[in-house]
């Protein structure tokens, strides 16, 4: 039986979903993959997924961010470059590229027109999220980034690209395991006085959600900043040094202290972006929760009294799987999409 294949290539890592014919979730997937490091990194990924899969069998359906590497000169050489790897991958497989309100362009289309596809997998996400809740907002706290975005009567009405969307305050550096901690704060509360935060990234959140208790299983499948192991003690220690001090029995509690500061400055950012993109539109009916950071999605719904919905039960995803589903979320909506469309 033929089925479909959502590929979401990051700039961190590389996800994918598969659909039996029918349409339904039969795998998920996310493997770490470094792309800045080198175009390796994602051969490495795909050589690892196909392993598993039998492409060959299958459709395709792709979107992409991680041409906003630093590993290319500029965004259309990586989404040429994007494209020519993941055709090499699939073989003689038919693969359609998602391209935002444009819809679905061949390979050659694609490159051709590079600007259509680059960075679209929030589209893709909020497209699908609209025909199942056409007038919510979708928020997807990832691990680097938080998308915020409006539906209204089925349409996705936000801004189109990361330029503008900067600005409209609906995408926003500020993930829930990669971003560094100095990106969140610039000083704490530390023993009655506000001490300034180093600009080093010996921390990032993942180690402060890690202290916290609250980082879900999987979310952070990078190497820590100082290459120790991703536990509670190496990341007090990690935040410690945030601060100018080291990691021990006498000031544990403080730098407990110090990561609930920090966790509570970062969902100020977020509860910032999503005032902004709600004093723009309607206020929504719900808000569908989507990412590793759905957590902090569901705390946001909350303290605005708004429903939450996340992206796992509105995609029907089976149980085993749900976690996956909402990390991979692009992936899964690419692999709908084109099969709702019988690419």
């Amino acid at each position: 039986m033929p089925q479909y294949y959502g590929w979401d290539v990051g700039g961190a890592h590389l996800k994918l979903a598969v659909l039996d014919d029918d349409g339904a979730l039969i795998a998920v997937r996310q493997v770490a993959c470094a792309l800045w490091q080198g175009e390796d990194r994602l051969i490495d990924a795909l050589q690892r997924l196909a392993q598993q899969f039998s492409f060959e069998h299958g459709r395709h359906a792709l979107t992409m961010t991680g041409e906003l590497c630093d590993l290319f000169e500029h965004r259309e050489q990586g989404v040429t470059r994007i494209i020519e790897r993941m055709v090499s991958t699939v073989r003689d497989a038919p693969l359609m590229v998602y391209a935002g309100s444009r819809g679905w362009l061949a390979p050659s289309a694609a490159v051709a027109t590079a600007a259509a596809v680059a960075s679209q997998n929030w589209h893709a996400t909020a497209s699908w999220c609209a025909r199942r809740a056409p007038d919510a907002m979708v928020i997807d706290i990832g691990s680097t980034t938080t998308d915020i975005i409006a539906l209204q009567h089925g349409q996705v009405v936000c801004a189109e690209t990361d330029a503008a969307r900067l600005e409209t305050g609906e995408l926003l550096y500020a993930g829930v395991s990669r971003t560094p901690v100095m990106a969140v704060i610039k000083e704490v509360p530390m023993n009655g006085r506000w001490r300034a935060v180093t600009a080093e990234t010996f921390a990032t959140m993942a180690d402060v959600y890690r202290i916290t208790g609250e980082l879900p299983d999987g979310a952070d499948k990078h190497a820590t900043a100082d290459g120790r192991p991703a536990d509670r003690p190496h990341s007090l220690r990690r935040l410690a040094r945030m601060v100018g001090e080291d990691a021990d029995l006498g000031n544990e509690r403080a730098l407990a202290d110090c990561a609930r500061f920090v966790a509570f400055s970062h969902f100020n950012q977020l509860q910032r972006g999503f005032s902004q993109v709600v004093s723009q539109y309607t206020r929504p009916e719900k808000i569908v929760g989507v990412g590793s950071g759905e957590f902090l999605v569901r705390r946001l719904a909350n303290f605005n009294e708004v429903i939450f919905q996340s992206f796992a039960e509105l995609v029907h995803a089976p149980s085993a799987l749900s976690s996956d589903v909402s990390t991979c979320a692009p992936a899964v909506a690419v692999a709908k999409l084109a099969h709702w469309k019988r690419l």
